[in-house]
């Protein structure tokens, strides 16, 4: 009885909060006494749930005495949004195209925290062998979509992947060292490259996507039996490449390949990854 008194209380909180942030967006900026009448709810409560609001940087105070705002980090929050919807909307038709000119199944990740999240799927050929589906999530050093979203990303966020995923999990990267050089051969490269990435004999090329400032915002990838896609009978990087150029593209990003980091010392391109 308790807990569904507190996932009522719950609830309730978040649908004040929605009404409030709802009602100061449509006003642009807005009084306490204003909100109280648009919400019903009473002044007291309102002073409460805003220094909440503010703490988190969803509501700032406006520049009109005595009212507020929408906050930076709200703002933040709904353009990212707004981006992850976006870009899944551009990318379809590409990874449509993926599929039809190599036969393969074609993903589309974004990053959430240190993870991916697998956003969309187009079955190819070989759905039993692909274990990754439609909301999945896996952490970002492991499949050639996740690892193409971690290598374009600032320096602080691979640090703090590494300071919580310090031992891979992945065969194809059996050592931290080892997987800061894949990074880096992807960033040099633009795509990342794997003949036997979840498997023996499954392979996988991932490419990042760009939005109009140079932001990595996702990134999509083919996976499939090695044979068929590294076998000469299409070239899979290139297909990979250029169906995320295309979308960042149409994402308004009209630069190139971010410079690559250099390869830690001691270490060398890996041949498997050309």
């Amino acid at each position: 009885m308790a807990q569904e008194d507190e996932q009522s209380g719950g609830m309730q909180l978040v649908s004040k909060s929605m009404a409030i942030l709802t009602a100061i967006g449509q006003a642009g900026s807005i009084s306490v006494k204003e909100l109280a009448e648009r919400t019903g709810e009473p002044a007291s409560s309102l002073y409460r749930l805003l220094s909440s609001l503010e703490v988190i940087g969803w509501v700032e105070p406006a520049a009109k005495p005595r009212q507020i705002r929408l906050g930076v980090e709200f703002l933040r929050l709904g353009a990212r949004l707004e981006a992850q919807l976006d870009v899944r909307k551009q990318a379809v038709p590409q990874l449509e195209w993926l599929r039809q000119a190599s036969g393969e199944t074609a993903f589309l990740c974004i990053r959430r925290g240190l993870e991916a999240v697998c956003i969309e799927r187009v079955e190819g050929l070989d759905v039993q062998i692909h274990t990754l589906s439609l909301g999945q999530s896996m952490p970002l050093g492991e499949g050639v979509a996740p690892r193409a979203l971690l290598a374009f990303e600032p320096k602080e966020v691979v640090d703090s992947y590494f300071e919580n995923f310090p031992e891979p999990t992945s065969a194809i990267a059996p050592s931290a060292e080892e997987l800061r050089v894949l990074l880096a051969e992807t960033a040099r490269d633009g795509v990342a490259v794997a003949t036997s990435e979840w498997a023996d004999g499954i392979g996988g090329v991932g490419a990042p996507i760009f939005d109009h400032r140079g932001r990595v915002v996702a990134a999509l990838s083919i996976g499939g039996m090695s044979h068929r896609m590294f076998g000469g009978s299409y070239d899979a990087v290139a297909l990979t490449r250029s169906a995320a150029e295309a979308v960042s593209r149409s994402m308004g990003y009209d630069g190139g390949i971010p410079a690559p980091r250099p390869l830690p010392d001691g270490f060398h391109a890996h041949s498997e990854v050309a």
